[in-house]
């Protein structure tokens, strides 16, 4: 899927960050707002008003004012509602009804990277058909599954996934900070997004893999990177998902490793985490060595580097960097243009 299919570059929009706003939940809102290249932010609605985004993530390229109702947005010019949460199981909490009515009353688009499908249930089927407004649920594929079959062994492009040791850690981030970094250089570097943020942000190529059957995960994600490959990219940066270790999620993050088959990976981990987040009942704790040590013994990749935002973090033998360090992600860089 890709946002551009629906909005022009520019498109003034909202996002609804009302009750996770300040937290990990709200991934969907900072990723909005720190890397958005078709739907332009003119506001956050949250329940800070009279605050900056800034006062709450940085670096951000968007540093928009935060409004608490969606009268305001519209003021401020949004033609656009984005859900910018993301909630464990993504379900849709109750007080972001009205915010989302309201959004459809004044006849502006939603967008939402929830599980459900906020286009065929009420009260938003009703009211969307009212005002015309239209729905787009990106955390659903509708193009044409297929099972793996081995071709992405024969590509010639650069893979670089970006993985983590748990969910909400920078994976997407970091991915999009390297493929930008690549594109500066004038490399022929495309950006595969594997989540429901990724696609509103204006991904090369886009699906949520979390909503896809999980025979199917491999054999979609390899299909699009051969389509990228096809389109004259030869190196493409992989979104990851979740962590092989996490009891929840690894599954989904087994699926896109085998679908991709990355030459190369890069780690990303919060080193404050003693526990998987939302899930401390678990009896294992993120670890990258570990991690790592699991990847390469499924696929055998090559670790660039450890992403983290800690700058006192060291890991002995490996490269620690800070994914907004530009002459750090050169370094990745320079050694992903020597391989191709």
């Amino acid at each position: 899927m890709h946002i551009s299919q629906f909005f022009e570059p520019g498109t003034p929009a909202a996002i609804l960050s009302w009750g996770q706003l300040g937290t990990s939940l709200a991934k969907t809102t900072y990723g909005l707002l720190r890397h958005s290249r078709v739907l332009k932010p003119v506001c956050v609605i949250a329940e800070q008003e009279g605050k900056q985004i800034s006062d709450f993530v940085s670096p951000v390229r968007f540093n928009v004012p935060i409004v608490n109702d969606v009268d305001k947005a519209v003021r401020l010019g949004a033609r656009v509602l984005v859900i910018g949460i993301s909630n464990v199981g993504g379900y849709l909490p109750d007080e972001l009804v009205r915010h989302i009515l309201k959004a459809i009353e004044y006849g502006l688009d939603v967008v939402s990277g929830l599980h459900l499908r906020l286009s065929e249930i009420e009260p938003f089927l009703s009211a969307s058909k009212l005002t015309k407004s239209r729905i787009i649920d990106v955390r659903h594929y509708d193009g044409k599954l297929r099972i793996f079959n081995g071709q992405i062994l024969k590509s010639k492009i650069l893979r670089v996934c970006v993985l983590g040791t748990d969910c909400a850690t920078g994976k997407r981030t970091t991915a999009i900070q390297l493929w930008e970094a690549a594109l500066k250089r004038n490399l022929p570097a495309a950006f595969l997004a594997t989540g429901q943020t990724g696609i509103m942000i204006g991904a090369d190529e886009g699906v949520a893999i979390d909503a896809l059957a999980a025979d199917f995960v491999p054999g979609v994600v390899e299909g699009l990177i051969l389509k990228l490959e096809q389109k004259g990219n030869r190196i493409v940066f992989i979104e990851g998902q979740g962590a092989l270790r996490h009891l929840a999620y690894g599954q989904v993050t087994l699926g896109l490793i085998y679908g991709c088959m990355p030459q190369y990976v890069v780690m990303v981990h919060e080193p404050r985490r003693k526990k998987f987040e939302f899930f401390e009942d678990f009896p294992l704790v993120p670890d990258p060595v570990k991690e790592i040590q699991l990847i390469q013994q499924l696929v055998g990749s090559e670790v660039l580097g450890v992403s983290c935002l800690d700058r006192d973090y060291k890991l002995d033998g490996y490269f620690v960097f800070d994914p907004f360090d530009e002459k750090q992600l050169s370094k990745i860089i320079s050694k992903l243009e020597v391989a191709l």
